[in-house]
């Protein structure tokens, strides 16, 4: 697809001014304007994130009542139950949880629900599951804002609820004994994006401040935060930044619990992770239990000490995730069968009852990114559509769904990224409508997927000195992108297709040649025969091969000049 080629462009004055203000050179300066930092503070706070940073849990809505709830149970050898999710937030923030309760000699048992037979939120099995275990207090993980009647029937039964979210709430919060959540209308905390592993790691960060034990060191927990952190591509600024930056360094070194290793020795994972390595190898992985099959062997690989079953466990997950990718193959190619895609609708909405209902997301996900328009795939199961939807950026998804409640029997997401059921025979009716909202919401050019460029530099420009200093604004991720740069007039030295689908290149600037790697995007030159010159964007790395250095573009696009 076609992008519109954005360059950031800043007033040179000021960006010579900030440089040196901040110690940084001119073309680190100009990212950091584009990511909305101004102030010299603010960049040093941002380049060095510092774990005295993290904000004071107690600032988050109802912690109070929480930890409160929590020392009551723990006084009177109450039997808790943790609800999660089957996903990796989810898994993380209840293996989180558990792990920290049952050091506090709390009776802890957890529920994890079957994407396919439960759904979403807070579960009648798991409810079931927390009165036969005879707990008399439910926490939920990653899930609950919006589980009002489950919150009333727990309540009946005679257990509290504390719920722990990260989710949109509706406009009715469940009548729980404590609703923690930074997106609450009346939240004063200053951070707004965590994860739902972020919120349960700061229920434990307030609990531990409360009760002044010794026996929990919450920098231990941050191997979990940093999995489900980045899994759920929230905000890698502010906390997020800092929790991920931390949580890197101790599974970089090694101090990370025996589940995490093994994930790593399947995932053949042998450098050091960054983000976006952790996305593409240990998540995916983690991720491929719970639509699959059943995300509570993920929380034991997490829980457990015994090398020897982490192993076990993390060849299993291995094995899902192959199965997984077969899966997502074979409904992508169903899903691109329903699409006009000389004309598609503003709203792409597609159905059938042979997809899998754990692979839609990352389907929708991929469709976005072939067609740059919100997405929605739905299973269906004994009449009964389960969606998952994926957005882009100018388009808030969640409004929209809300918009569309009438014909809906439950919902919840964020501004991107949402999951939905409703009678199929309402499809054709929501379909209509979304296609209306988004239409009206969208015109022509927010439809058009923008490439954004940090800077236009030169060649010359390129040291290794430069690509060790863009190095801190690691880890990169949602609202901290990887930065991307713009160069113009080049020349295509010698080209050749490497691997499967690879474009191996060697471009000349001037005097200067930059070995360059096009990942999937052997057919690229095809499509601009005739072209002399060219326009690069491309994101600079070291390359390290047989103990050699040498520097190298990723290219991210390409277009003649002109």
């Amino acid at each position: 697809m076609d992008r519109q080629w954005l360059v950031n462009r800043t007033n040179p004055e000021f960006i010579e001014y900030l440089s040196g203000r901040a110690s940084v050179s001119p073309v680190l300066a100009q990212v950091l304007v584009n990511r909305g930092f101004r102030e010299v503070d603010s960049i040093k706070e941002f380049l060095h994130p510092s774990i005295n940073n993290l904000h004071d849990p107690f600032l988050l809505p109802d912690m109070d009542r929480a930890v409160g709830r929590l020392k009551s149970a723990i006084k009177n050898g109450e039997t808790v139950i943790v609800h999660g999710d089957y996903d990796a937030d989810g898994i993380t923030s209840t293996a989180l949880l558990v792990s920290v309760f049952r050091r506090l000699n709390v009776k802890t048992f957890y529920h994890i629900p079957n994407r396919i037979t439960e759904g979403y939120g807070i579960s009648d099995k798991g409810i079931q599951k927390a009165k036969a275990s005879g707990a008399t207090l439910i926490i939920t993980a990653d899930c609950g804002i919006s589980s009002n009647d489950e919150v009333r029937a727990a309540r009946s039964m005679g257990m509290d609820v504390i719920v722990t979210d990260h989710h949109e709430p509706p406009e009715k919060l469940p009548d729980a004994a404590a609703v923690v959540d930074p997106h609450r209308k009346d939240s004063g905390y200053p951070f707004r994006y965590l994860a739902g592993v972020g919120v349960a790691f700061k229920l434990v960060c307030a609990l531990v401040k409360d009760i002044g034990t010794v026996e929990i060191n919450t920098d231990e927990l941050l191997d979990l935060v940093t999995l489900g952190t980045v899994a759920d591509s929230v905000p890698l600024v502010g906390e997020n930044r800092i929790l991920v930056a931390y949580g890197l360094k101790e599974i970089n070194k090694g101090l990370c619990r025996e589940g995490i290793k093994s994930l790593k020795k399947v995932s053949g994972v042998e450098k050091d992770l960054s983000s976006g390595r952790l996305s593409y190898t240990l998540i995916p992985r983690i991720n491929a239990a719970g639509r699959l099959d059943d995300a509570s062997e993920v929380v034991e690989l997490f829980l457990t000490q015994d090398e020897a079953r982490a192993g076990a466990t993390a060849k299993l997950l291995d094995e899902q995730n192959k199965k997984r990718q077969k899966l997502e193959g074979e409904v992508l190619q169903s899903a691109l069968g329903m699409i006009d895609r000389s004309r598609p609708d503003n709203a792409i909405v597609l159905s059938s009852p042979d997809w899998h209902p754990g692979v839609i997301g990352i389907v929708a996900s991929r469709l976005v990114e072939m067609f740059y328009r919100p997405i929605f795939l739905f299973s269906i199961k004994d009449s009964v559509a389960r969606g998952s939807a994926r957005g882009i950026p100018p388009f808030h998804l969640f409004n929209a769904i809300s918009e569309c409640s009438g014909l809906l029997t439950g919902f919840g997401g964020h501004r991107q990224a949402a999951g939905l059921r409703l009678p199929a025979a309402n499809l054709q009716a929501f379909r209509k409508q979304m296609d209306l909202i988004v239409g009206r919401s969208l015109g022509e050019e927010d439809m058009v997927p923008k490439l954004e460029i940090d800077a236009a530099i030169k060649f010359s420009d390129l040291n290794f000195n430069l690509i060790k200093e863009l190095g801190l604004l690691e880890p990169f991720g949602n609202s901290n992108r990887e930065p991307v740069f713009g160069a113009k007039s080049i020349e295509i030295v010698n080209h050749r297709t490497v691997g499967s689908n690879h474009l191996k290149m060697q471009l000349k600037q001037d005097s200067v040649n930059m070995d360059t790697i096009g990942f999937g995007m052997a057919d690229r030159l095809n499509r601009m025969p005739g072209a002399s010159a060219f326009d690069i964007a491309f994101a600079p790395s070291i390359n390290e091969w047989n103990g050699s250095r040498s520097l190298q573009l990723t290219l991210k696009a390409i277009r003649p000049s002109g």
